[in-house]
């Protein structure tokens, strides 16, 4: 009993833990700035050192290579791009299966402004780029991106149905849209108006609105 009491309460964080936490926050947070504003390739441990204002070896204690730091950097992001899944799961299991939620068009706008189009959805970009080209990084990441893909398919499937008879279709149209968003973060550097971004964004989730159905 007592050992399950010790896993059901574990103990509180010592200081220790509290400040290794804070400075890793720290440093993941400068290596976003440093990714969204340079690019992959152009940032250096050096760079996110000087942007966190910590000494060299604070940073090398906690993360030995730029991949671990980025690969750290990368889950953080992870968890920050499943927000809106998260609050959909919550909204329901507090008003019950039948509640009524937003339609599925503001779902996908809130993805856009409020995660995608952020320095760290711009920064989790970048990151995704440079897994082809980057054997190591992409060797730290694959795993972790696979099992958050399957998570989030999984969501997807229990609150929504596809517009098609195939039980994966919801999955599959979910992924289409994450796809696209990605793109439209590559395609803001070719666009002088920054406002055509918005408008394409919303005519796709008018279109997505009939094809990604809630379910009863």
């Amino acid at each position: 009993m007592a050992g399950n009491e010790q896993m059901e309460n574990p103990p509180p964080p010592s200081k220790k833990d509290i400040k290794a936490r804070a400075m890793k926050r720290r440093i993941c947070a400068a290596a976003v700035s440093c990714i969204d504003e340079l690019g992959y390739a152009a940032t250096s441990i050096n760079r996110i050192q000087q942007r966190a204002g910590v000494s060299r070896g604070a940073l090398t204690h906690h993360f030995p290579t730029k991949q671990a730091l980025v690969a750290e950097t990368a889950m953080r992001l992870l968890h920050a791009a499943s927000r809106p899944l998260r609050s959909l799961n919550a909204e329901r299991q507090k008003a019950g299966h039948m509640a009524q939620t937003d339609p599925v068009s503001d779902l996908l706008m809130k993805s856009w402004t409020d995660i995608a189009n952020t320095p760290e959805g711009r920064a989790f970009v970048e990151i995704l780029v440079a897994c082809r080209t980057d054997r190591d990084l992409y060797d730290v990441l694959a795993d972790d991106l696979h099992n958050w893909d399957a998570q989030n398919a999984a969501s997807i499937r229990e609150h929504y149905q596809g517009s098609e008879a195939d039980e994966d279709d919801a999955a599959l149209l979910w992924s289409i849209n994450r796809t696209f968003i990605r793109g439209l973060l590559i395609h803001e550097r070719f666009v002088s108006d920054p406002d055509y971004l918005l408008r394409m964004m919303q005519r796709f989730a008018g279109i997505m609105q009939g094809h990604l159905l809630l379910r009863d």
